[in-house]
């Protein structure tokens, strides 16, 4: 049976945590057993990533050295496996299944679901770089986990899981479909996270199986991809503060001076074309500008990686990078490619 992905388009204007900053002590407070006055030092270690800025495996310790009683099962964020939340036979009940690992970015895993006489609907988990949303209301715990439903939405619904002592991410489960149908996704969504809940509790999250390819951009930090020198292309842009994605697989900055802002991502689907925009080359590689690909006052570069065998065709690795603000098109394409030409030039160095 062929199942036909929908085509999810990263939403306008969501641009990770530069778009919604929220605190986190509100409700880790809520979540969280602390002995009262006793100070806690987190310490972040990012292995096998050759920026000096950590995102892997979080170690907790209070004043006296000794670990607390909650565990991170997440471990160390890199090498967790989204995957290892999501059992399709967990929503066979809907219709029929079918895991998709080779999709996104590194930081997700998806099932699709084809009910019967229904669109497809995609079920997603997203591991997040967000901290607990602030003054959110559980709708239920169970362990470690607490569920927040989101307000549901005509073609999608999302489950925010907040682990008991993690406050630096969050994982959102989401069931959403391009179309209009009859089957209600919310509980779709709830049978997904109630399969993450569970592999949640039962301890540490499983590793990626086998780990990234060596060429793979698993393996770069977009953060790195982008020197000082080549974010002066954005007028006022402050390289000294960028916005840090999941992993290290996404970053954004923004500019002190005016609204411009720029956002660097990782991406994997179906092999780009030149559909609404043009083709180039940058640095050798296969490169596709988009004016407006993200609503008004946007371009997008897409840049090819490399291609791989997956499932029944071929699925591209891109570096994607969007510069958004109040310019025309032309020039904020001239950026967004002058950037994305200093990144695929890192990479084709490394």
């Amino acid at each position: 049976m062929l199942f036909l992905r929908p085509r999810w388009r990263r939403p306008v204007g969501e641009r990770g945590r530069r778009a919604r900053v929220v605190m986190v002590a509100a409700l880790a407070a809520m979540l969280t057993t602390v002995v009262a006055a006793v100070p806690v030092i987190a310490l972040w270690a990012w292995n096998g990533d050759r920026s000096p800025q950590a995102q892997g495996a979080r170690s907790v310790r209070t004043a006296k050295g000794t670990p607390p009683a909650t565990r991170d099962p997440i471990g160390d964020r890199r090498t967790a496996d989204p995957c290892a939340l999501l059992r399709p036979a967990a929503l066979g009940r809907f219709g029929r299944t079918e895991l998709d690992p080779d999709y996104g970015n590194f930081d997700r895993c998806d099932v699709l679901v084809t009910p019967p006489s229904d669109p497809v609907v995609d079920v997603k988990v997203d591991l997040d770089l967000d901290p607990p949303p602030e003054q959110a209301k559980p709708a239920r715990t169970t362990g470690v986990v607490a569920v927040v439903e989101e307000p549901v939405e005509s073609h999608a619904c999302d489950r925010t899981l907040i682990i008991d002592g993690v406050t630096d991410m969050t994982i959102t489960v989401t069931a959403k479909r391009d179309d209009d149908g009859r089957t209600p996704l919310c509980p779709i969504a709830d049978a997904a996270t109630a399969e993450a809940v569970r592999t949640l509790n039962r301890g540490p999250l499983a590793r990626r199986s086998p780990g990234p390819h060596a060429e793979s951009l698993a393996q770069e930090d977009a953060c790195t991809l982008l020197p000082a020198r080549a974010l002066e292309t954005v007028p006022g842009i402050d390289a000294a503060d960028p916005d840090r994605g999941y992993g290290g697989w996404g970053c954004e900055w923004g500019s002190t001076t005016s609204d411009l802002w720029l956002d660097l991502w990782f991406d994997r689907g179906e092999p780009p074309d030149a559909a609404g925009g043009t083709a180039t080359r940058l640095n050798g590689l296969p490169a596709f500008v988009r004016p407006e690909a993200e609503g008004e006052e946007t371009c997008l570069v897409e840049v090819v990686h490399r291609t791989y065998p997956a499932g029944r065709g071929r699925t591209a690795e891109t570096l994607r990078l969007l510069v958004g603000g109040s310019r025309p098109p032309d020039p904020l394409c001239r950026m967004a490619t002058r950037l994305a030409g200093f990144a695929t030039a890192e990479l084709t160095r490394a």
